[in-house]
């Protein structure tokens, strides 16, 4: 089974006030049962180095929180610049080592605005830009979970018109504020969800400071945001991934 851990960035909520943060990005990281643990064990290990202890004991913070720690806030402010890369470059190489899978979708917040003032425009349905863009993303989750059970096929199988499952994906969403229950019955029950064979039908939900893939997932979410709205700029973090195999598939939602 793969973990599929969910981070986001760029949430204003329904607002679209906010012009540093333009866009609603959701990314999923595709941690295999198999892999968990080992990653949990160097995560730790690498805050222990850090820190010189475990996170969420007296003098560290309860969890890594990107944005803190690339722009020297809260518990990073007396970091310098160096010692905050080497961190974000640690976590980043626990990914990169392993290739470990990440899906990204995203929305333009300001082209969702205009289309929920159109009163004509089919996409109105959406509530708010986490909808929308969960929805493209458990489209793109259970293409590539498809892929990955197709490729362990042979030319028979591949011709019958239902294929064994051997690998299923359960999404792991920090909590439910904007990863609401409904969205996964809404994308089920959607054409594009109908013949989803591999993706369980529930999200579960673990506190990010409870859980090492959602932190890491939150990581790339916030870099995966800052290359989306800056494409032509230098953006080491997300270019590592992406030349790492991390980055596997970019959806940009279209309104």
């Amino acid at each position: 089974m793969y973990l599929v851990y969910l981070g986001e960035s760029g949430n204003t909520g329904v607002s679209v006030a906010d012009s540093n943060q333009p866009h609603h990005v959701h990314v999923g990281l595709l941690i295999h049962e198999s892999q968990s643990i080992s990653i949990n064990g160097e995560f730790n290990a690498l805050c222990r180095r850090h820190f010189g202890r475990p996170l969420g004991e007296a003098g560290t913070p309860k969890e890594l929180r990107p944005s803190d720690i690339y722009q020297g806030r809260g518990d990073f402010k007396s970091w310098p610049v160096q010692k905050r890369h080497e961190l974000i470059q640690d976590c980043l190489s626990i990914l990169i080592r392993r290739e470990t899978p990440l899906i990204t979708a995203y929305v333009d917040k300001e082209a969702f605005a205009k289309v929920r003032s159109n009163g004509d425009d089919p996409n109105m349905v959406w509530e708010s830009p986490s909808e929308i863009t969960m929805g493209r993303f458990l489209f793109a989750l259970n293409m590539f979970v498809d892929e990955l059970n197709m490729s362990g096929l042979d030319s028979d199988q591949l011709m019958e018109s239902q294929w064994p499952v051997a690998d299923f994906a359960m999404v792991v969403a920090g909590d439910g504020r904007s990863v609401e229950p409904r969205f996964m019955t809404q994308f089920l029950k959607s054409d594009d969800g109908m013949d989803s064979t591999a993706v369980l039908a529930n999200f579960c939900y673990v506190g990010s400071e409870h859980s090492v893939g959602t932190q890491l997932a939150n990581m790339c979410a916030y870099f995966a945001r800052r290359w989306i709205q800056n494409p032509s700029a230098p953006q080491p973090y997300f270019e590592a991934l992406r030349d790492g195999k991390v980055v596997q598939v970019v959806y940009n939602v279209q309104m």
